[in-house]
């Protein structure tokens, strides 16, 4: 009579697999998660910032885009608040016609910071985006 052979054991070798493949899984799913975050921050002041240029474009007062930029920002710049700037636009008779532009010059700190990428077993990275929004002058 024959002896039955030796199976195999392989009740180890799915946790091997994960344990060789979760940290290039996670480096993916961090870095996607991180991205998204700071490109809806870039995506979401750039709107605020074209809020901005279109309220100077219709000869709104410096005061006017300040608080229409913030307004627009949901709720990630004050317009009380002077830790943020913006490029001086105005338009007047002889600019009617041309493009008014509106471009943030500095951010909060705490806005600065969702710029920094911060992926597990990566260096990090810095985004620096340019945010302006651009009108013609009415």
């Amino acid at each position: 009579m024959k002896t039955p052979s030796k199976v195999r054991q392989e009740g180890g070798a799915a946790a091997v697999e994960f344990a060789i493949i979760a940290p290039l899984l996670f480096m993916l799913i961090f870095g996607m998660l991180q991205y998204g975050l700071a490109f809806f921050q870039v995506q979401n002041l750039r709107a605020a910032v074209r809020e901005g240029a279109r309220v100077a474009a219709v000869r709104g007062t410096p005061a006017d885009v300040k608080a229409a930029i913030a307004a627009a920002s949901a709720g990630s710049l004050s317009a009380t608040a002077s830790d943020w700037a913006y490029s001086p636009v105005t338009c007047t008779d002889a600019t009617s016609g041309s493009p008014v532009t509106v471009t943030l010059t500095s951010l909060p700190p705490a806005v600065q910071a969702s710029f920094n990428i911060n992926v597990p077993f990566l260096p990090p990275i810095k985004l620096t985006p340019t945010i302006s929004g651009s009108f013609r002058c009415e």
